[in-house]
């Protein structure tokens, strides 16, 4: 028994020499080419700058002179999902046709980090310019950025009473966009020019170019565009509503017309307004009736309460009018039409009908025209859902919330939002298979939420170490 033991014992003295023997490898030992392949793995662009800080090698990698890796990763993961959202908690108007009723909201907007973000500090718009005597507003989010419209809110009489409005079309006191990147505490602020005084709708939009790591927007690289209302000013329209006590003008008809700004090679901000010779085809009512219906598909959408819906091509800049058969013409607003989908040719909308049904209908126009009031006239019904009956088991019901037609909060692709008209009692119709619920994270917001992702390409930090 002994002699066994001590072969043992050699045997293993012999086999712990050989693996001190053999040299110990680390990530250290990767050449550059097979530790790129590595970081080209992670899924998130803030663990990747999480491992640019390393070390130098690392972030002489990650961040390199031509931005081949930046590109590289940029091509195999696409656009950095949302790190959170940003919404109102308040009630706050809808952020489109910023008319006389329009009203700001009196806080800023929450954040919530998504699912599974690596961003869990509250993130909030307290390093913005101070907005002093006036009111500001977030209206929309395009990857790491927010806009926000700064604007004068002052008293009117309006409707028999005074309220505290928007107050649009002075020359006097010019409406200011800010884009802003919450993640980095940057902004920039665009001042418009005095004449373009009245905005209808205001959205980002990607740079001109990609940059070298295959961003197409960010504060180096964005542009603003702006669809603003020219108010019929001629005094001998008969059509032309006063407001009684300080000769406040409520025009029932004007023009739309588009301005983009965008940042120049001097990294100054440079404005390009639409021309004028677009105009003849559409003509508005007043903006308290022109309502944005969506936007998808490269297309902006309005609605409007006498019936017709405006479309902005974001690529052209043009703006036309959409096609529909006459008894598909009702009052279109923002409560009960939305426009939620293109795919090619086909437009897809989704209607509340004055039976209380919720209806998608699609409509698709020929030859890959581009105009859609050229189009075929045809809305096929897809799905319909009658809410009141289809909404009985859900819970919190009362029977009189559908007394009136529902509104609809918010609309997508996947699913729409709605609420009574009386109280605001939040469920959801997916359009996949039309059941309704309530139990759903959808149903927390009052209104439109802004998708916040990491900026592009990703600030790398300077590294102390080796």
């Amino acid at each position: 028994m002994g002699i066994r033991g001590s072969r043992r014992r050699r045997k293993m003295t012999k086999q712990q020499d050989r693996k001190i023997d053999q040299p110990v490898t680390s990530v250290d030992d990767l050449s550059d080419d097979l530790l790129g392949l590595v970081l080209l793995g992670l899924d998130w662009s803030v663990s990747l700058t999480r491992a640019a800080a390393t070390c130098r090698r690392w972030r002489r990698i990650v961040a390199g002179a031509d931005g081949a890796f930046l590109r590289r990763f940029r091509s195999l993961h696409h656009a950095p999902p949302p790190v959170g959202h940003f919404y109102y908690a308040v009630n706050a108007d809808p952020p489109c046709s910023f008319g006389l009723s329009h009203t700001f909201p009196h806080e800023d907007p929450v954040f919530v980090p998504s699912s599974g973000s690596p961003v869990r500090q509250p993130m909030s718009l307290d390093f913005m310019p101070s907005a002093g005597d006036r009111k500001r507003q977030v209206i929309d989010s395009r990857g790491s950025l927010l806009l926000v419209l700064y604007d004068e809110v002052c008293l009117r009489e309006y409707a028999g009473a005074w309220r505290r409005r928007y107050n649009y079309g002075d020359p006097t006191a010019a409406p200011e966009l800010v884009v802003c990147e919450p993640l980095t505490r940057r902004y920039e602020k665009i001042v418009l020019p005095w004449h373009c005084g009245c905005v209808m709708s205001a959205f980002l939009l990607d740079g001109d170019a990609d940059d070298e790591a295959g961003g197409t927007i960010g504060m180096d690289s964005f542009r603003v565009l702006l669809v603003l209302y020219d108010p019929d000013r001629d005094d001998d329209d008969h059509d032309m509503d006063v407001v009684e006590s300080d000769g406040w003008y409520l025009y029932r008809s004007g023009w739309p017309y588009t301005a983009v700004f965008s940042r120049g090679g001097d990294g100054g901000i440079e404005c390009a307004v639409g021309e004028y010779d677009m105009l003849d085809s559409v003509c508005l009512p007043n903006i308290e009736e022109v309502h944005l219906a969506g936007r998808t598909g490269g297309r902006a959408y309005w609605g409007c309460d006498d019936g017709q819906v405006v479309v902005l091509d974001e690529r052209t800049f043009k703006l036309s009018a959409m096609a529909f058969p006459d008894h598909m013409t009702w009052g279109f607003h923002a409560s009960n039409f939305r426009v939620v989908g293109v795919d090619g040719y086909t437009v897809r909308i989704v209607c509340i009908t004055n039976s209380g049904d919720l209806e998608v209908r699609s409509y698709t126009f020929h030859g890959g025209a581009s105009d859609e009031s050229h189009g075929d006239k045809e809305w096929v019904l897809e799905k319909r859902v009658q809410l009141a009956e289809a909404s009985l088991l859900l819970p919190g019901r009362k029977e009189e919330y559908f007394r009136c037609l529902p509104e609809i909060i918010a609309a997508t692709e996947e699913f729409v939002v709605l609420s009574p008209a009386e109280e605001t009692w939040l469920f959801s119709v997916d359009l996949g298979t039309m059941e309704l619920e309530r139990e759903h994270d959808r149903n927390r917001y009052k209104g439109v939420t802004y998708p916040c992702a990491p900026p592009w390409p990703p600030v790398m930090r300077v590294c102390a170490g080796d």
